[in-house]
């Protein structure tokens, strides 16, 4: 019985490594393939003909049906086909990569640089993504239908790594191809250029005579040029910096928003450090809305805004949820008394008449507190807990503040 058993293992075991020899002989075939397939193209003089090669390569290697390469334009970046195999089948693949563009998928395709599968609607099969890049810039995309086949709807690419090396080889290539017909039309231009200035020998000896002026006159501009691509450059990065800041920032009172205080209360809550969050509602708002109009309504809320930081220190973060609301997180505090201080002066100084257009505003305000880890460790709990404790001092009386392990 032990014998048949361990003659069953062995077979098991010659069978698994028979296997093994067999995917690792066809990997090494397909490398040497791979070899052979970068020496074909570097005989290829048109972008037509590398696009045409390394499809049928990559045919050879999965099975894929309709396929495109999309290059990228290089003003804008919008993709354009530049081959589709068979012909014709442009559109048909335009339209199924329009939604990848709309959600994103395209874009994080062109950062990965790795294959991806999607889903096609309708469960039709799935679409297999991938990066053209040399070593210098990302060209564009390559798109392929996978042909279903045994309804094999967990189908995975069989060396994935191979069909990388298939496009990087022949986005190397295309980036080549492409650089040298841009120097060509450079040179053609400027061959014309020499041509019409060698064209009169006249116009060659005032070229000669006025040589160094010349110079100095492209000197010159050569000096604007750099002063403009340096204004241009800071203006780019002030603009960045600008953008940066409007999507962590409220417009309407430069106090930080809703993603910039999660972001700020997460880390000081992966510093493992207590953490009080005071969330602010302010009384009576609606009613200076309704009356004075909600131009004034912003114009006291930017006041608000501004009493707010007076309150607090650099450590802390006061940030504008919406409408009304606002929120502040205070990395370590002290202790409890240091919280109830902190919202008593907020609610002091929220409380005073504010001068705007010549009328005087006033409201109130009431508080919720929340503490970590006592009323919780994640955001969304300290944000829940200080939104009851606001509601419950509003139902008090308002004008006051709360503090969630208070409550019943």
């Amino acid at each position: 019985m032990d014998m048949e058993r361990t003659i069953m293992l062995l077979e098991e075991r010659v069978s698994f490594l028979s296997l093994e020899r067999k995917a690792a002989l066809h990997a090494f075939e397909t490398a040497l393939d791979l070899n052979a397939f970068t020496v074909s193209l570097t005989g290829l003089d048109s972008l037509q003909e590398v696009l045409r090669e390394t499809a049928s390569k990559l045919r050879s290697m999965e099975r894929f049906g309709s396929l495109a390469f999309f290059l990228a334009g290089e003003e804008d970046g919008t993709l354009y086909p530049a081959f589709a195999d068979p012909q014709g089948e442009e559109q048909t693949l335009e339209r199924e990569l329009l939604p990848l563009i709309e959600d994103r998928t395209v874009a994080w395709t062109l950062r990965r640089k790795k294959p991806i599968l999607v889903s096609r609607p309708g469960g039709q099969g799935k679409l297999f993504l991938h990066s053209l890049s040399s070593p210098s810039k990302v060209l564009g995309l390559f798109l392929a239908v996978i042909e279903k086949k045994n309804e094999d709807e967990d189908y995975e690419p069989s060396f994935p790594d191979f069909l990388s090396i298939v496009l990087a080889t022949a986005a190397g290539l295309a980036d080549n191809l492409l650089l040298r017909a841009r120097i060509d039309e450079l040179n053609m231009s400027l061959q014309e250029k020499v041509y019409h200035l060698e064209k009169s020998r006249e116009e060659l000896s005032i070229y000669r005579d006025n040589l160094e002026r010349e110079v100095d006159i492209r000197t010159r501009e050569l000096e604007t040029a750099n002063e403009d691509l340096r204004k241009e450059i800071e203006e780019r990065r002030r603009m960045e910096a600008e953008v940066r800041y409007r999507a962590y920032h409220d417009a309407l009172t430069g106090l930080a928003n809703r993603d910039l205080f999660s972001a700020r209360l997460q880390e000081a809550l992966d510093r493992d450090e207590p953490v009080a969050v005071l969330f602010m509602d302010l009384d009576g708002f609606k009613g200076v809305n309704d009356t004075l109009g909600h131009d004034m309504g912003d114009r006291l809320l930017q006041k608000i805004a501004r009493r707010l930081k007076l309150e607090v220190s650099d450590r802390d973060t006061v940030a504008r949820m919406g409408g009304d609301e606002f929120t502040i997180v205070v990395p370590s505090p002290p202790s409890r008394k240091t919280v109830e201080d902190l919202a008593a002066r907020i609610l002091r100084r929220v409380s005073k008449k504010a001068l705007l257009a010549g009328k005087e505003i006033s409201v109130t305000a009431s508080i919720g507190i929340s503490l970590s880890p006592d009323n919780g460790s994640t955001v969304q709990d300290l944000m829940k807990h200080a939104d009851v404790a606001m509601y419950t001092a509003k139902d008090m009386g308002k004008n006051r503040f709360a503090f969630r392990d208070s409550l019943a």
